[in-house]
Order: structure tokens, then C-alpha cells, then sequence
């Protein structure tokens, strides 16, 4: 599963080129409350549309940032609402610290993601804070649906145009790539607000 999530990843970044959507953390502020196990999550991120805080709460750093993300991002990307969280990993890399202590050794956090059909994403990042490699763990994961829906997008738009102009070739060509891109997860909801969009 992996080696075909890094196929798609590729094949949306060729798709999307320049307009391929880099997300970004720039700081975070995190409370969380044992007694309650509650979490309260804020962070400043960088998306297309500019910088915007991320405001979550949930059970833990990852829970509360994912449905940060969702609450959102999702009215844009309703795909979103189709994967939820199903591995979280965080392994030490004990060797690497720089301490005597080697309480800052390396951390890669490995955030897993099902889709609407059941299948696996993984998504790592590794840095000397577990805070921070979940955070961008959770966000990679999300930038990566985000593209491939705009992707999707894209090519169910140009396979409707190459249907209108008669272009079987286009048409089998973008086809080919949605039936590629169908396979993170079900863009049903955002097939339908394009039809009705073009019913406008």
C-alpha cells in the first residue's frame, strides 16, 4: 500500500504542478488536562488561502489537531470526512541524542489513516520534539488528501470538457488518472458539487 500511496502522491504533484498545496505549521500552543482527558489545541498554519489558526480539541495532541483540520478544512475538501486516524506510533532513536541523557534523541512519529474502503496511508515525520513530529505527521497526512482531491478535480473537470469536444483519447487519458486517484478514498460528495455547480 505504500509504494502505491507514493505512485498517487507523485501522480497528483504532476498533475497539480505549481498549484500543488503545501501546508505549514508555524507555531502551536497545546493545554491538556489529565484528570479530563481533555486537549486544547491552536496552531498557525499556512494554507493556500493564506496563514489561519487551527483551533482543536480532542484526546491528545493528534486527536484534537485532525479535528482542527477537519472543522476547517473540510467544507473545501469534504473528502476529509472520509479518513480517520487508525495508527499512531512514535519510535526513539536512541543513538542520536546529543545529551549525555539522550532525552533529545530522535523521534519519528508514524500517523496512520483508513479510508472510506478500509484501506491503509501511513504518513512519518521525524524531528527531536514527539510534539512536533505528530503535529506535522497529522498534517502531511492531510495535505496529501487535500491534493489528491483537488487532483480529482481537476481531472474529472478536463474529462468532462474532452467528452464535450468529442476527444476520446482525453477522455480515456483522464479517466485512467481518476480511476488511480479514486483509490485514497471516495470523492462521491465532491463529484456531486461540481455537477451542481455546472448546473448553475
Amino acid at each position: 500500500m505504500i509504494r502505491q500511496q507514493d505512485r498517487i502522491h507523485g501522480l497528483t504533484k504532476e498533475i497539480l504542478g505549481d498549484r500543488y498545496i503545501h501546508l505549514e505549521v508555524l507555531h502551536c500552543q497545546f493545554h491538556e488536562d489529565f484528570r479530563g482527558e481533555d486537549s486544547l489545541l491552536a496552531c498557525r498554519v499556512r494554507t493556500a488561502a493564506g496563514e489561519t489558526t487551527i483551533e482543536g480539541r480532542g484526546v491528545g495532541i493528534v486527536d484534537a489537531f485532525f479535528k482542527g483540520l477537519l472543522i476547517h478544512l473540510s467544507k473545501d475538501y469534504p473528502s476529509l470526512k472520509t479518513v480517520s486516524i487508525d495508527k499512531f506510533t512514535v519510535q526513539a532513536k536512541a543513538s542520536s541524542g546529543r545529551q549525555s541523557s539522550m532525552a533529545d534523541s530522535l523521534a519519528v512519529v508514524t500517523v496512520g489513516m483508513s479510508n472510506s474502503n478500509g484501506c491503509h496511508f501511513e504518513f512519518q515525520h521525524e524531528s527531536r520534539s514527539v510534539t512536533r513530529s505528530s503535529i506535522e505527521a497529522t498534517l502531511l497526512a492531510v495535505e496529501y488528501f487535500v491534493n489528491s482531491e483537488c487532483a480529482f478535480i481537476e481531472c474529472f473537470r478536463a474529462m468532462k470538457s474532452a467528452k464535450e469536444q468529442r476527444r476520446q483519447d482525453l477522455v480515456e487519458r483522464y479517466t485512467s488518472l481518476m480511476s488511480e486517484l479514486v483509490k485514497n478514498t471516495s470523492y462521491s460528495e465532491v463529484i456531486e458539487q461540481i455537477r451542481e455547480e455546472m448546473r448553475q
